[in-house]
């Protein structure tokens, strides 16, 4: 037989009462930690899903400088349509509608 220093593994039925009680709490800590890493991780993305909506709140729904930059390119003469363009947009969008109606 060969002596390599390692123990067998421990089984609860040889165990004494004193060492189940006490891999007992270990795994209720073990448990217990768990439990609170996953709140924590819960919180986490609570804390950051709030930040998004704080943030969606807080962007106004208009964006006056690029309306105010289209406008002055209107009056200017500088705005220009691509009609061919345009026509795809407005087919597409409208064939996107019918394929969503019920």
């Amino acid at each position: 037989m060969k002596v390599t220093g390692q123990q067998p593994p421990r089984t609860p039925e040889l165990s004494s009462g004193k060492a189940r009680e006490a891999e007992a709490k270990q795994q209720q800590r073990a448990e217990q930690a768990a439990k609170e890493g996953t709140a924590a991780a819960g919180n986490r993305t609570s804390l950051t899903l709030s930040r998004i909506r704080e943030a969606i709140r807080n962007t106004p729904d208009v964006r006056n400088d690029r309306v105010e930059a289209v406008r002055n390119k209107l009056r200017s003469g500088e705005y220009k349509v691509d009609a061919e363009k345009l026509a795809e947009k407005v087919l597409t969008e409208s064939l996107r509608e019918d394929v969503e109606k019920p």
